[in-house]
């Protein structure tokens, strides 16, 4: 917990109490009492050890699941959208589903790996901020060939041919092209509209698979299958914290 304590909306929220805007209403309309006194405060900082009620029914602490790791599988669309089944979230455990929960950014359809899914604004804000300049890494397999001035072209910023705005310097490494194809690790600081596929293609090939093993300092976890969510544990949440 924060020194300076947990916001009482935050607790609500993460101990199912119902979504942001419904446990506010339940602290708005006197619902929610803390060490037996009613409040109307939904900022007001537990600092641990206190008494939670709502409607006179005790609320129990429990591990912080705000934030979880995935690892998405190929197929599985970072959408709310009906019409865009199947979801990321028919994957999610029942016991961290909660209706505000979304992910911070996207990775598309056929895309792979690390995505981080929360329920808090804050984190999403820390996370899909382009000023933050947060490093995410990308593995490709490739058809075709890319041009023998790729490393620079990546390096210096890229003008992709649909855009005409510069995209910022990122890393190509790992280049390794074989008769047909090849492979790459490819490091971006910002997220376009599947901006890997279309800088690969700028640079003279095709993306036949995309996988993201790290965001930031955090790199997808060794214990997570695809398909498979977890709550991400306190050195994890640091790790996301700072930028690498």
């Amino acid at each position: 917990m924060s020194p300076t304590g947990e916001p009482l909306d935050r607790f609500l929220a993460r101990r199912g109490q119902g979504s942001w805007a419904g446990v506010r209403q339940l602290i708005h309309r006197s619902r929610v009492q803390v060490d037996g006194v009613a409040t109307r405060r939904y900022h007001q900082r537990l600092l641990g050890g206190e008494r939670v009620e709502v409607d006179g029914v005790v609320v129990a602490d429990g591990p912080d699941t705000t934030v979880l790791l995935c690892h998405k599988p190929a197929g599985l669309a970072c959408s709310r959208d009906p019409d865009d089944i199947p979801l990321i979230y028919s994957i999610v455990p029942a016991a961290l589903d909660h209706p505000d929960l979304h992910t911070c950014g996207r990775l598309d359809r056929s895309t792979t790996g690390l995505i981080v899914l929360t329920i808090d604004g804050a984190v999403t804000q820390r996370l899909t901020d382009p000023a933050g300049k947060r490093w995410k890494r990308y593995r490709v397999v490739f058809a075709g060939r890319l041009a023998d001035d790729a490393v620079e072209r990546v390096a210096a910023g890229m003008v992709l041919p649909d855009d005409g705005t510069c995209c910022r310097p990122a890393r190509l490494r790992e280049v390794d092209q074989q008769e047909g194809g090849g492979r790459c690790t490819l490091e971006l600081c910002e997220g376009r509209y599947h901006q890997v596929k279309r800088m690969i293609l700028a640079l003279g090939a095709r993306v036949e698979a995309l996988h993201r093993d790290r965001i930031g300092s955090l790199e997808l976890p060794a214990d997570l299958a695809p398909g498979q969510m977890r709550a991400a544990s306190a050195a994890e949440l640091a790790a996301l914290e700072r930028d690498a």
